[in-house]
C-alpha cells in the first residue's frame, strides 16, 4: 500500500492560505444555503399541507355531488329493472321530476341494448338519438366496462355528439326476475341509462376552477385516464412545477389528478427573509473559517504525532501501537504474527557521496517499496534514520515470514532512481521475529529479539534475512502448529557497495 506523503515543507507552502480561503468560503456557503434551504423547505412545507388540504376539500365536494347526481340514474335503473320498460310518458314524467333540482344535469338517456331510444329532455339533445354506444369508440369502453361489472361507470369530460364537454355516467340494467322463479342463465341485461351532467357547471359549484385561495389548479385524465390523460382544467405546464397532488377516484375505475402551486410559483413560496438570509450567510461564515482552521490544525498535530514526516510511513509511536494490537490479536486467536527489523545497508556511502538530499529521496523510494510489499491489514513503518519495520498480522509458517523478508531484500536491493536521473544500489539487512498465541510477549523482549537477528545479518555479510530465537516465555514453536525456526535464514547475495550510477 503506497505511503500518504506529507511534504517537509507543506506547512510553509504559499498556496495554503489560498486553499484554506476556499475551503472555509465553501463551507460556509454551504452552511448558509443548508440553513436558508431549511428554513424555505419548512415553509414551503407548510404550503403543501395547505394545497393538500384545499385539494381534499375540492374532491370532498365532488365526491358528494357526484353521489347526488348519480342517485338519479341508479333510481331510473332500478325503475326499469323492476318494470322491465318504461313508456315515453312516463319516463317524460319520472325524469322530470328527479331533475327539477339537479341544475348540472345535462340530459339522462334510455340506451336499450345500447342504443339510445329516448332521451330527457329532447329539446337540444336529438342529434343524440340512435347513437349505438358500442359503434362509438370514446365511448365504447366505459359501456364495455360497465356491463362487465356491473356497476356504474363515469367517464369524461368528454366531447358530446350534440356539442361542449360532459361527464357521462353509464349504469348497466338487469331485469330482475319474478318472484319465486330463478333465473336460466343469469340476470337478462336490458341496457344503459346514461345520464350527461355538464362539466363546467358541476366543476364551477365544487371550487375546481383555475385559480383559487393563492393557488392555481389544474386537472388532467381526460376521460377518467387518471395521471396519463390530458389536462382539462388550468394549464398543463402545473403538472411540470412539482405540484401538489390528489387523484380522485370516479365509479367504475377511472380517476381524475388535481394539481396545485403556489400563484407566485414554488421559488417565492416561504421565501425566507432578506435579513435570516444575510444572517445564516454571517453566521455559517464565521463558523467556516473555525472549523476550517480547527481541522488543519487538528491534521497537522495528528499527522506530526503519528507519521512519518518525510516518508509518510507510520512513525515509531504509532508502530508501536500497531505492533501491540497485533500480538495481543494474535494471542486472542491463537495464530502467529512475525515482525521485520529491516535495515538499510549503504546508506550512509550515498549520503557521503551524493548528499543529503538524495538520501532523503533514497528513504522515500525505500518506504514506498516496503509499504508495496505490506499487505492491507500489515503496517510497515520507518522507525528512525534508515530502519524500519514490517508487521506481518498473520503468518501461516515461518517459512511465509521468510518469504515475506526474501521480497523486502529482492525490493531493495534492485536499482533506486533519483530525481537528478542517476540510479544508486542499496541493500537491506532483517531481522524476523515470530510472535503468537500461546502467551503474551512484552514488546521491548520481541523488539530485542528482533534486533538481535538483524545484529547477526548484519555480522553475517549483510543482504541477509536471520530469524530470532524463540522467546522464552512462548516456549517450542511447535505449541503454535509451527516448527522451531532456524537461526538463521537462507538469504539474497550481498549488495554491492552503494554507488551512483549515470
Amino acid at each position: 500500500m503506497p505511503p500518504r506523503h506529507l511534504p517537509a515543507n507543506w506547512i510553509h507552502h504559499r498556496l495554503l492560505p489560498l486553499a484554506a480561503g476556499l475551503c472555509s468560503s465553501t463551507l460556509a456557503a454551504v452552511l448558509a444555503w443548508v440553513v436558508i434551504d431549511i428554513s424555505h423547505n419548512k415553509a414551503r412545507t407548510e404550503i403543501t399541507a395547505q394545497a393538500q388540504s384545499h385539494l381534499l376539500q375540492i374532491r370532498d365536494r365532488l365526491d358528494r355531488q357526484l353521489q347526488s347526481t348519480l342517485s338519479v340514474p341508479e333510481t331510473v335503473a332500478a325503475f326499469l329493472a323492476a318494470q322491465g320498460s318504461m313508456t315515453p310518458e312516463i319516463f317524460s314524467t319520472v325524469v322530470g321530476r328527479l331533475l327539477e333540482h339537479q341544475r348540472n344535469i345535462r340530459n339522462l338517456a334510455l340506451a336499450p341494448d345500447n342504443v339510445i331510444s329516448d332521451i330527457y329532455p329532447r329539446l337540444g339533445n336529438e342529434r343524440a338519438l340512435g347513437l349505438r354506444y358500442l359503434d362509438n369508440p370514446q365511448q365504447r369502453g366505459a359501456v364495455e366496462r360497465a356491463i362487465q361489472t356491473r356497476r356504474t361507470v363515469v367517464a369524461g369530460p368528454i366531447p358530446l355528439v350534440q356539442g361542449g364537454l360532459g361527464i357521462i355516467s353509464r349504469t348497466p340494467v338487469f331485469l330482475a326476475h319474478p318472484p319465486g322463479r330463478a333465473p336460466v342463465d343469469g340476470p337478462k341485461y336490458w341496457g344503459i341509462v346514461s345520464l350527461t351532467v355538464n362539466a363546467d357547471t358541476l366543476f364551477a359549484d365544487v371550487g375546481l376552477t383555475t385559480e383559487q385561495m393563492g393557488f392555481q389548479i389544474a386537472a388532467r385524465g381526460l376521460d377518467a385516464t387518471g395521471s396519463q390523460g390530458a389536462v382539462f382544467i388550468g394549464r398543463p405546464q402545473i403538472f411540470d412545477e412539482s405540484p401538489a397532488t390528489l387523484d380522485v377516484p370516479l365509479p367504475g375505475g377511472g380517476s381524475w389528478t388535481l394539481g396545485a402551486v403556489p400563484t407566485g410559483g414554488w421559488a417565492a413560496a416561504g421565501r425566507a427573509p432578506a435579513l435570516v438570509v444575510m444572517l445564516s450567510y454571517a453566521f455559517a461564515l464565521v463558523v467556516g473559517l473555525l472549523s476550517a482552521r480547527l481541522m488543519r490544525a487538528h491534521q497537522q498535530v495528528l499527522a506530526l504525532a503519528t507519521h512519518d514526516r518525510l516518508t509518510g510511513l507510520p512513525n515509531r509511536r504509532l508502530f508501536e501501537d500497531r505492533i501491540s494490537q497485533a500480538m495481543l490479536a494474535a494471542h486472542r486467536d491463537h495464530r502467529a504474527g512475525a515482525l521485520l527489523l529491516v535495515d538499510l545497508d549503504g546508506f550512509k556511502a550515498v549520503n557521503d557521496d551524493l548528499g543529503h538530499a538524495s538520501g532523503d529521496q533514497v528513504l522515500v523510494r525505500a518506504a514506498q517499496r516496503l509499504a508495496g510489499i505490506a499487505r492491507a491489514s500489515d503496517t510497515a513503518a520507518r522507525l528512525g534514520g534508515d530502519e524500519f519495520a514490517l508487521v506481518l498480522n498473520v503468518v501461516e509458517s515461518p517459512d511465509a515470514a521468510m518469504d515475506a523478508a526474501q521480497r523486502v531484500l529482492a525490493s531493495l536491493a534492485s536499482p533506486i532512481g533519483l530525481d537528478n536521473g542517476q540510479h544508486v544500489l542499496i541493500g537491506a539487512s532483517i531481522g524476523v521475529a515470530l510472535f503468537h498465541g500461546h502467551a503474551v510477549e512484552s514488546l521491548p523482549a520481541l523488539m530485542d529479539r528482533a534486533d538481535r537477528a538483524l545484529y547477526a545479518s548484519k555480522r553475517s555479510g549483510k543482504g541477509l534475512a536471520t530469524f530470532a530465537e524463540a522467546s522464552g516465555a512462548t516456549g517450542d514453536l511447535g505449541d503454535a502448529g509451527m516448527a522451531r525456526a532456524p537461526s538463521a535464514a537462507t538469504a539474497t547475495a550481498p549488495a554491492s557497495p552503494p554507488r551512483a550510477q549515470g
